[in-house]
């Protein structure tokens, strides 16, 4: 049995209009990936220089972070540039799903 929950108060007119999304642009995920290389290279100095202990062990949990950030920005400017476009996996009743076996 479905429930069915009914939203009392003004209608947003916003959300009958279709959205027109703008392509996303390369400037912004190429100044990601500048800051977070310039933040790497930063961390890795003070951690060349900074003995073991505590601020050792968090200039490394830091730097591992970005590590990951400057990655999964490295690989968006890639599908940018490619023209690659995400599938939308749920729109699309033809694939699999996957199950815990």
């Amino acid at each position: 049995m479905q429930k069915v929950i009914e939203f009392r108060g003004p209608k947003l007119e916003a959300a009958s209009e279709p959205l027109a999304a703008a392509p996303p642009s390369m400037e912004p995920i190429l100044a990601v990936v500048d800051s977070l290389s310039r933040t790497l290279d930063c961390i890795k100095t003070m951690c060349a220089t900074e003995p073991n202990g505590p601020i050792r062990d968090r200039l490394e949990t830091e730097r591992a972070n970005l590590v990951i950030g400057l990655f999964v920005a490295r690989v968006a400017a890639m599908r940018l540039s490619s023209g690659a476009q995400a599938v939308d996996v749920s729109a699309d009743s033809r694939l699999p799903i996957a199950k815990r076996g």
